[in-house]
């Protein structure tokens, strides 16, 4: 299936366009509640300010789980888009690979300016000081809360749970109060990204110098991989009691938002673009939202979130002045506006109001002192041999034989041991990855 939307989504920056003044620049995307919107914003733009420029988009949503092997396979096959939407993670792996070009003097300052607060030279998104994508949605994080639930169950919903025991009380109320027939929360372990955002996020919102993906400190240059044990002691205790929605194991997070919005389950961990999902399925909820639940003995010190829907202009693109314009209308304010319109949070917190006016379940997600944009992180660049952090948290959680502490110890020890035979290696510049 990839290969089959591989050929019939690439296109080549010019094209004839039937009069041979037109130049296409192709666009793809991941199929969601974004795209759903940039769709028909880009089929009038082609008819109006495109046409006067002499520029038509191409723009190809992929519904497709493995979006990122896609990207790998247009530029490996010499068939890559002019524009796309990559994943923050990988940004890092693209520069490397000389797939991205560098945005500081090919869009407009002002373009680049409007991110400014999402591009310190800690993001995943800048690299050597030079940005390589820009955002265009602001992913806060909280701890949804069904009301409805919470108020069956004798909850507060006004006061939602802030550590993990106060969760695993909440979910065992929950659960017993409803005779086993509704849950405290979703595990979507299935997720590709669970370990990001079911995971890392109730670590690092308690340790402000820890990374995604095997928990780097930007401030040691050490990995603390053994600060994941409470959570994963949290999570085998929601699984084994039998307090989290059932099937966690094969549960994506389509499943998860789906028993949230139902009242099946009563919290569960979402962004500000969970509520895209939620919005999207008509449901009748009433949302209340916390702060991002952290171990007992630990305080919250920030809310890690991302700056997310980041776009890049391939180093491929034939027409770089052409794809440099369709990329700054996909971070303009027009296009900002029409995100907003349709309940996607923007990045451009003017247009948040609106965002709210439309999809009123942002109301709890507006961007707070605590919210924090999370730096980039060496575990998605580093050449780690054996279990990556994502492998070893399944393993924990879904093996419950195996010794958390000892597999924590070992995963720790890879990826160190990979972080220094990469400096060795001169694969990377460590500083890149330290405060």
């Amino acid at each position: 299936m990839a290969a089959s939307m591989l050929l019939a989504a690439c296109g080549g920056s010019d094209d004839g366009g039937g009069d041979g003044d037109t130049t296409v620049v192709t666009v793809w995307d991941r199929a969601g509640a974004e795209a759903d919107v940039r769709a028909p914003f880009f089929e009038e733009w082609n008819e109006t300010e495109g046409a006067d420029l002499g520029i038509e988009v191409e723009y190809v949503p992929q519904a497709i789980d493995r979006y990122e092997e896609l990207i790998n396979q247009g530029f490996q096959t010499g068939r890559a888009p002019d524009i796309f939407h990559g994943p923050s993670s990988q940004i890092g792996a693209y520069v490397a690979a000389g797939w991205v070009a560098p945005l500081d003097g090919l869009i407009a300052e002002e373009t680049l300016a409007s991110a400014e607060q999402f591009l310190p030279d800690t993001s995943e998104l800048v690299w050597g000081g030079q940005p390589y994508a820009i955002p265009t949605t602001t992913f806060s994080n909280r701890l949804m809360i069904n009301r409805a639930v919470f108020e069956e169950a004798g909850l507060d919903p006004d006061d939602p749970p802030q550590t993990f025991s106060e969760v695993e009380e909440a979910s065992q109320q929950i659960a017993e109060n409803s005779g086993g027939e509704v849950y405290g929360t979703a595990l979507p372990i299935a997720w590709v990204g669970f370990r990001d955002w079911f995971v890392d996020l109730h670590v690092m919102a308690s340790n402000p110098d820890l990374t995604q993906n095997g928990l780097f400190n930007i401030a040691t240059g050490e990995f603390e991989s053994q600060q994941y044990q409470e959570v994963m002691e949290h999570y085998r205790t929601l699984l084994e009691e039998g307090w989290a929605f059932p099937g966690a194991s094969t549960m994506d997070i389509s499943g998860a938002v789906s028993a949230f919005a139902e009242g099946e389950v009563g919290m569960l961990m979402g962004s500000s673009g969970t509520t895209s999902a939620v919005h999207a399925l008509n449901a009748d909820i009433d949302l209340a939202a916390g702060p991002i639940p952290v171990a007992d003995g630990t305080e919250l010190v920030r809310s890690p979130m991302n700056a997310g829907f980041p776009y890049s202009i391939s180093s491929t693109a034939e027409d770089q002045e052409a794809a440099a314009t369709v990329l700054e209308v996909i971070a303009g304010t027009e296009m900002q506006s029409a995100l907003a319109e349709g309940g996607v949070p923007p990045a451009s917190q003017d247009a948040w109001e609106v965002a709210v006016e439309a999809n009123p379940l942002l109301e709890e997600f507006t961007i707070n002192e605590t919210d924090e944009q999370w730096p980039k992180k060496p575990g998605g660049v580093i050449p780690v041999e054996g279990a990556t952090a994502t492998e070893a948290i399944e393993q924990i959680l879904l093996e419950p034989s195996t010794d958390i502490a000892t597999e924590l110890d070992a995963l720790q020890q890879r990826y160190q041991e990979a972080w220094d035979r990469g400096i060795e290696q001169e694969l990377f510049d460590p500083e890149e990855f330290m405060r």
